[in-house]
């Protein structure tokens, strides 16, 4: 199926990010001409920055750019979830504004792997990653696998981004409050429900300017808290003792 057939919403949650907000919607938005049908939500999450002034901006630019904002910072997890719950279209992916994943890749990368439920993206490489970040992210896959070594025996790498059908999305809607687990937990709860999930390799896009936002102590409480609530849940469902949730 070409993009022209396909609707898409692309989820962007965003903190002080002044520098690189302009060139990262402009880029985004001329993917969008691409599809059908495509918004793009835009989360400010509690931005003290000029971020929110250049947004109206643009939003005035964008008639399908939505600008939400959250009046203090919550973090990228809760403002994927508010924003999840506003998609209109039947697709939806998420990116940040930094751009990891060039807007100019996503149309041949659903047209490649079309059809499908969910399309995990994996990273080739981690060329602008920390040395901390490089061992969170390596130390996050071995134990992710060693909980759930069936359900992502065919996944390396769960925390980078995925485009999602919105029916599965609303039925594998997470609880994880980390954004180190929430990707996790979605790609998990579609492998539970039987979901047609398949995986690519794309490159990691260098980020174009310094700043980064990693909570570093706070993130990894929060996703071993998420992690061990949702491997009990899961031996639940696995035992049929319990049901998921639907949205």
């Amino acid at each position: 199926m070409k993009c022209s057939e396909i609707s898409l919403s692309i989820i962007m949650p965003v903190y002080n990010e002044q520098e690189n907000i302009m060139f990262a919607i402009e880029q985004t938005m001329l993917e969008c001409k691409n599809f059908k049908k495509a918004e793009l939500i835009v989360i400010n999450d509690g931005s003290n920055d000029d971020t929110n002034k250049k947004l109206i901006d643009l939003s005035i630019k964008y008639p399908n750019l939505i600008v939400l904002k959250n009046h203090r910072n919550i973090g990228i997890a809760k403002s994927l979830r508010y924003g999840f719950l506003k998609v209109l279209n039947d697709y939806v992916l998420f990116n940040s504004a930094d751009l990891p994943l060039d807007p100019k890749d996503i149309c041949n990368i659903i047209e490649q792997k079309y059809p499908f439920d969910l399309l995990v993206l994996e990273r080739k490489g981690y060329s602008d990653l920390s040395n901390w970040r490089i061992f969170v992210s390596v130390f996050n896959r071995v134990v992710l696998h060693i909980f759930f070594p069936l359900a992502l025996i065919d996944i390396a790498d769960c925390n980078y981004t995925f485009i999602i059908k919105k029916d599965l999305l609303q039925k594998a809607f997470p609880n994880a409050i980390s954004s180190n687990f929430i990707e996790t937990e979605i790609i998990l709860r579609a492998k539970y429900l039987n979901a047609d999930v398949k995986t690519i390799e794309i490159k990691y896009n260098r980020r174009r300017l310094s700043r980064k936002h990693f909570r570093r102590m706070r993130n990894i409480i929060y996703s071993i808290k998420d992690l061990i609530s949702f491997r009990l849940y899961s031996i639940l469902i696995i035992l049929g003792i319990k049901k998921q949730k639907f949205y």
